[in-house]
C-alpha cells in the first residue's frame, strides 16, 4: 500500500510550475498552523523534508502555499524515495 505523505505545494511568484516538497509529519502539522502568517510576513523558514533534510525557503517570493495530504510522490524534494537534493 503507498504511504501517505504531506506535501507542501509552493506557488512562486513568476514561476509556471508549483514547487512540491515532501515533509517530515511533524513539520507538516507545525506548518499547517503558521503557513499562512508565514505567508503575510513575507518570513524564511527552514522546514525538515520527508527524508531528514533541510529545505529553506523564502515566504517573501510566495504567490500561495498549500500543505496536502497525499500518496508519497517521488517527485516530490525532500521524498525519501528520490535522489538527494534536486538530482533525478
Amino acid at each position: 500500500m503507498t504511504e501517505t505523505r504531506q506535501n507542501l505545494v509552493v506557488h512562486l511568484a513568476g514561476a509556471a510550475q508549483p514547487l512540491n516538497i515532501a515533509l517530515d509529519r511533524a513539520e507538516a502539522e507545525a506548518l499547517v498552523e503558521q503557513l499562512a502568517d508565514l505567508l503575510k510576513k513575507g518570513a524564511s523558514r527552514l522546514l525538515t523534508t520527508a527524508d531528514g533534510g533541510r529545505f529553506a525557503i523564502n515566504f517573501a517570493h510566495v504567490a500561495t502555499a498549500h500543505v496536502e495530504s497525499g500518496r508519497g510522490d517521488s517527485n516530490a524534494y525532500g521524498a525519501p524515495s528520490r535522489a538527494t537534493g534536486f538530482g533525478g
